[in-house]
């Protein structure tokens, strides 16, 4: 992580503070002494928002166009050099591992910010300690959920905390299970202080914390933590799936203004903090958004994940629409992606043809999310398939073909016609149907240890054994004095 002042990041929260509390502070500080600045409720949440603010126009934007770049959805059309790396999945080139530094610089800022709310407010002598453990709570929740998303794409990572954030060397290396065990506290923690409800949107509660959680557990290997944690969610009744009856009914999960009780924790964007998720999913000349994007992500009918895919599977219409008049060339010399000759079809999930302000909320975790966590981890904790991890599945799956989701259908899975093994499998490619353009396929396929096995059946690629971690920036090693060239992930 870069050496950069703490006094400037305190300049910079103290500028966030005047712009969002204008009511109650008329000028800006001429200087804030850390000790002394996380003492009131309106310091405190300036403190907070700065933690949000680093990640939030990353993973709208590079983070999903970089994740889903290695999906079999993503890796076929050479739409941008920035990623066509991480579409050929042998490992990030230089240009590709260059892009990556903007996510993990402002990732690690936005866990500097999350350590200085930690280290300090507990020194402050307003708030009282209910208070505080609030405040305290969201700061880790979102100090894990940083981490959560970066030993995902980079394995072990240095592990900056209250404790070590002002180590001028900076900090070694730690191991994936450190890092693990560091997000289960922090996230504990959370779990005991946050509100049932959440104080804002786009602020967690505890119903979020304990979806994180179910998560990681899962991501863990611990499978029958993972789904009692998705379970107490699940029993809670506070969410429900977003019914659907035609394909522009998703419009109400993913829609600019897109307000559901399905949404568990979203980043949230508004017309002065606009997310990225158009110019990295949406076509250059696309006729579904009022503005160009990238066209990254373009592909063809023929393409295995769109021919297999149900036609009456109302997600397929809602997320692809047909190309009628562009062609665009693919990676050259590969069977796979053929330059002429094929129908190209373009992502259109979030989708406003009149609109050019991009003010869709990123859906980090949400009810179906959760359903499809407790089905896997029920499964896999049991050693089979379990009649109510198949009804979870098959909740998500009604919905998706325009059926109530809670009540039995035609589409339905049926339990005896699944071992351990084809069950997972069809979890897995659910979420591939129901998550698409939500940064989670990627990561789906690497920890199931199907990565290679989709995409040479998808797209005839083999995917490298480096290919399933991104390398730690060049510049975190010339910053960081604690790290070792052996640090390095392997292959790079």
């Amino acid at each position: 992580m870069k050496k950069i002042s703490i006094k400037l990041y305190i300049g910079i929260i103290a500028l966030i503070l005047v712009v969002s509390c204008e009511d109650t502070l008329m000028e800006e500080p001429k200087a804030l002494m850390v000790e002394s600045f996380y003492n009131s409720p309106a310091e405190v949440e300036a403190g907070l928002a700065a933690i949000y603010a680093p990640i939030r126009g990353q993973m709208s934007g590079w983070w999903i166009g970089a994740l889903d770049c290695q999906a079999e959805w993503g890796a076929g059309l050479n739409g941008a050099a920035n990623f066509d790396a991480h579409k050929t999945m042998q490992g990030l080139d230089n240009v590709a591992s260059n892009n990556i530094v903007a996510i993990w610089d402002n990732m690690f800022r936005s866990i500097l910010y999350a350590n200085l709310v930690i280290k300090y407010t507990p020194l402050g002598t307003v708030l009282s300690d209910s208070q505080k453990n609030v405040y305290l709570a969201e700061a880790r929740f979102m100090r894990a959920f940083v981490y959560f998303q970066l030993v995902k794409a980079w394995g072990g990572v240095p592990l900056y905390t209250e404790e070590t954030m002002d180590q001028t060397i900076g900090v070694a290396k730690s191991t994936k299970e450190q890092v693990y065990e560091r997000i289960r506290q922090d996230l504990e923690f959370a779990e005991n202080h946050l509100p049932d409800a959440p104080a804002l949107l786009g602020k967690p509660s505890k119903w979020s914390v304990k979806t994180v959680l179910a998560d990681v557990y899962f991501y863990m290997g611990l499978h029958v933590e993972a789904a009692l944690k998705a379970n107490e969610v699940i029993e809670s009744g506070k969410f429900l799936l977003e019914e659907v009856t035609e394909a522009d009914d998703f419009n109400n999960l993913f829609g600019r203004e897109a307000s559901s009780q399905e949404e568990i924790f979203y980043l949230k964007f508004n017309q002065n903090s606009t997310s990225g998720l158009i110019l990295f999913t949406q076509q250059i000349n696309t006729p579904w958004w009022g503005a160009q994007g990238y066209g990254i992500h373009t592909w063809h009918t023929s393409s295995r994940f769109y021919s297999e895919w149900s036609d009456s599977d109302l997600r397929k219409s809602f997320g692809w629409y047909v190309e009628t008049s562009r062609t665009n060339p693919f990676l050259a010399g590969q069977a796979a992606f053929p330059s002429s000759g094929v129908t190209l079809i373009s992502p259109k999930k979030y989708n406003d043809p009149s609109a050019i302000i991009s003010t869709f909320d990123l859906p980090v975790y949400r009810y179906a999310d959760l359903l499809l966590i407790y089905a896997e981890a029920s499964a896999r904790a049991n050693g089979s398939p379990t009649l109510d991890g198949m009804e979870k599945l098959n909740m998500v799956h009604r919905r998706a073909y325009g059926q109530p989701a809670q009540s039995p259908s035609v589409v339905d899975f049926n339990l005896s016609d699944y071992n351990l093994e084809s069950f997972i499998n069809l979890v897995i490619r659910e979420r591939g149907y129901e998550f698409q353009f939500e940064g989670k396929r990627w990561f789906d396929l690497v920890r199931a240890g199907k990565a290679n096995e989709v995409m040479v059946n998808a797209i005839g690629r083999e995917v490298a054994e480096k290919h399933l971690l991104w390398p730690i920036p060049a510049i975190e090693f010339d910053l960081n004095e604690s790290l070792l060239p052996s640090d390095q992930n392997p292959g790079y």
